[in-house]
């Protein structure tokens, strides 16, 4: 119901005479919103409801965000023209594709710290090792004495 909350003080907003641009936040909002229920419809979810109360319910959430948004379709093209609509949505879809593009770089970010993480690990615990090795080699040729390093 979230939705027709937003909805209704946009559509307030335009009436009061105030541009789409000065709304973009609760345009945003509303967005985020119909996406949330669209991406709740198409996932699956373990619940403990039965299938059919949650697919009834996840269809019912994704149809009232749909009449929502027709709404508010309707409501910007009838007072500012369908040029504004699609200006709106032409935004709306440069702004998820650099959402995308950051989710997508956030990601290689984080895999190439992990990769330098490992590799910095790899060659600390090689270096340990020969360390150790050589250490074990003159113990064993009789050239060093451990037990003169050892408490």
């Amino acid at each position: 119901m979230e939705v027709f909350t937003i909805l209704a003080g946009i559509k307030s907003g335009l009436a009061a005479g105030r541009t789409v641009a000065s709304l973009s936040k609760q345009i945003g909002q509303f967005f985020d919103e119909t996406d949330q229920a669209k991406k709740a419809y198409s996932k699956k979810r373990g619940s403990s409801s039965s299938v059919g109360q949650e697919s009834l319910s996840r269809w019912a959430d994704l149809q009232q965000k749909a009449q929502a948004e027709q709404e508010l379709r309707e409501y910007i093209v009838n007072s500012h023209g369908l040029s504004k609509w699609n200006e709106l949505l032409k935004i709306r879809k440069e702004v998820l594709q650099e959402k995308r593009e950051l989710e997508a770089r956030l990601k290689r970010e984080a895999i190439e710290r992990q990769e330098i993480a490992l590799t910095i690990a790899g060659i600390a615990i090689l270096l340990t090792a020969s360390a150790i090795g050589a250490a074990s080699y003159l113990h064993f040729m009789g050239w060093l004495d451990l037990r003169d390093y050892l408490p």
